[in-house]
């Protein structure tokens, strides 16, 4: 029987504290933003990873929400966020914009990814 990584929010939490996962999905966050022609920049600073990232972020799913519909998209589905977690998050905090959303939920799947990774690349499989 095949164990599966437990990506609950208290995980992530913990996997947030983790250097090595935080370099890792910022690393991941940066390709994945790169294929589609977005600069986000990461400094390195483990501390500061979360607003550091976020604020560029946001920025381009803002602006890729005004401006090109299609791109945005496609940028959503690359990195695997649902319209269905796009809602659910806003049901939770519906004073929270749609921008400030959605570049959360893509942080919180580019941890998760790196999660999987690492539980896998651990042989805890």
């Amino acid at each position: 029987m095949m164990n599966y990584p437990s990506l609950t929010n208290d995980d992530i939490r913990k996997a947030g504290k983790r250097e090595d996962l935080i370099r890792e999905t910022a690393q991941q966050i940066v390709k994945d933003f790169a294929e589609f022609n977005l600069d986000i920049h990461f400094s390195g600073n483990v501390g500061d990873f979360y607003h550091e990232l976020f604020g560029q972020m946001q920025k381009h799913v803002d602006r890729l929400m005004g401006e090109n519909g299609e791109r945005f998209f496609n940028l959503l589905y690359r990195i695997d966020v649902s319209d269905s977690e796009v809602t659910s998050y806003q049901q939770q905090f519906p004073e929270v914009s749609l921008p400030d959303v959605i570049t959360e939920l893509i942080i919180h799947r580019e941890l998760k990814k790196i999660l999987i990774r690492d539980f896998f690349r651990n042989g805890k499989a």
